[in-house]
């Protein structure tokens, strides 16, 4: 499993949401990479019984993230996936569109 980012071409920063251009060097090459998983900062319980959570990765990156397949609490290491699948274990779904 694992959730899509983009990292520019030039500088190697690394984005996500995708942008048009760096606002690192101002490029405009990106290639997509890739992350494995992320640590939960915060966890909220919607009215209808799931979770969401922000997720603090390697490369200075955070996703808001739907919580699959479990209960998840602060400070958990969690897989990430762009994978709406409840048949999974614990991970967190991070939605994705190409521009």
């Amino acid at each position: 499993m694992s959730a899509v980012f983009q990292r520019c071409a030039n500088c190697r920063a690394a984005y996500f949401p995708f942008r048009l251009i760096c606002s690192n060097c101002s490029d405009t090459s990106f290639i997509e990479d890739d992350i494995d998983f992320g640590v939960v900062e915060t966890v909220t319980l919607l009215s209808n019984g799931q979770q969401t959570a922000t997720i603090v990765c390697p490369e200075d990156l955070q996703f808001i993230v739907r919580i699959l397949g479990g209960t998840a609490r602060a400070g958990d290491r969690i897989s990430l996936t762009n994978t709406d699948s409840q048949e999974t274990a614990l991970a967190g779904y991070v939605p994705f569109q190409r521009y």
